[in-house]
């Protein structure tokens, strides 16, 4: 990736940083998401969220920022396990603009965020932002191990369907099935990379997010016990430790348990969202059980197919195991992508963060 120069200022965000080309005051945008305090250590608090808050922003309007956040998403759930010595967290340096003196005149602002998001919401041209973010993501050091990985794992499931339908036709059974053979153990083994490698987290991710999910049950049973109203979001479980005024119904051990399982799952799985914000709400609980049980799906598959591939030769191995335990392996993990990003977009505030921006680049 493109390293930030000396003039460029890094906003951190949750799941993504993103390189601004400018180092000046806050513009109308910076602005605007800065929420003043009346004490020194409020203002500490807001310093420390506030490039939280601006990339959040981007993510819910620009194509490209969204892009790369939601391809670094499913790579972490999918391919690259939550260890400590490493960023899963990828860097995207947004474009530098040419500066016309008259239009930032006009515009009221020269800072290169203002005009970053304004372009964004004038000139749409969603594909080629989204094109843009794929391109973004495959530069960075998460991006080329998945990049990598995508490629063979494509490169070598096609390979057995090419030598199984003869399209690359050999002219001898037994050649034909050798090649077919060595494309399926390929991927058998590229398989295991992730199926068998991630299965320790995989199991840790599914048991805290069923806990979270049986909270939430819990929750709902208790509050139509006690004749309480339904939550707003019931995907939102209230905390004490952020709203203390609420009416909670958990014991203090289960709201305490609840809290550190939320914190820990989302610290493993960068997707999930325990809480609404202004600019994203609460990730269905529901769907994140789901994607979590797609995982397990695809490493029991792999099991499967491992033991099949390793435990028989291929001339006493029945061709529907490999032919059915390889698709449900792969249907799993794409099938845990597509939910990752559909539980995205379904976050999203969008109507909100839109309104907001326009009306911070309208200040004079």
């Amino acid at each position: 990736p493109q390293s930030p120069s000396e003039s460029s200022v890094r906003l951190e965000g949750p799941t993504a940083s993103v390189v601004v080309h400018d180092s000046r005051p806050l513009g109308h945008v910076g602005s605007a998401l800065s929420l003043p305090h009346d004490n020194a250590e409020a203002n500490m608090a807001d310093d420390e969220h506030h490039t939280d808050d601006i990339v959040e922003h981007l993510d819910v309007v620009d194509p490209q920022v969204a892009t790369v956040s939601t391809l670094a998403n499913t790579a972490n759930a999918i391919l690259i396990p939550p260890l400590s010595f490493y960023s899963r967290k990828p860097v995207l340096v947004l474009p530098e603009r040419p500066q016309d003196a008259e239009a930032a005149s006009a515009a009221g602002s020269d800072d290169e965020l203002d005009r970053h998001v304004e372009d964004v919401l004038t000139r749409r041209a969603r594909f080629r932002r989204i094109l843009q973010g794929v391109w973004a993501f495959l530069k960075t050091p998460i991006g080329v191990i998945a990049g990598i990985y995508g490629f063979l794992v494509v490169f070598w499931g096609a390979a057995i369907v090419i030598f199984l339908l003869k399209i690359i036709n050999l002219h001898n059974a037994n050649t034909q099935g050798f090649w077919v053979e060595v494309s399926s153990q390929i991927e058998c083994g590229l398989f295991c990379v992730t199926g068998l490698g991630l299965i320790p987290w995989r199991v840790t991710d599914t048991y805290r997010v069923y806990k979270i999910w049986r909270y939430k049950r819990r929750t709902r049973l208790l509050r139509k016990q006690h004749g309480l109203p339904e939550l707003f979001d019931p995907d939102d479980l209230p905390d004490p430790i952020y709203d203390p005024n609420y009416v909670h119904v958990l014991t203090e051990e289960e709201q305490a348990d609840l809290h550190y399982q939320q914190q820990k799952f989302m610290k493993s799985q960068t997707w999930y969202r325990p809480h609404g914000t202004e600019t994203h709400r609460a990730f269905p609980i529901n769907k994140a059980l789901l994607i979590c049980c797609l995982n397990d799906g695809n490493s029991i598959f792999q099991i499967c197919l491992c033991g099949v591939q390793w435990g028989l030769n291929r001339f006493e191995r029945p061709a529907w195991t490999t032919g059915i335990l390889i698709p449900l392996s792969f249907l799993c993990g794409i099938f845990s992508g597509v939910f990752i990003w559909r539980g995205g977009q379904q976050t999203k505030r969008t109507a909100r963060v839109e309104s907001c921006l326009r009306a911070a680049l309208a200040m004079d």
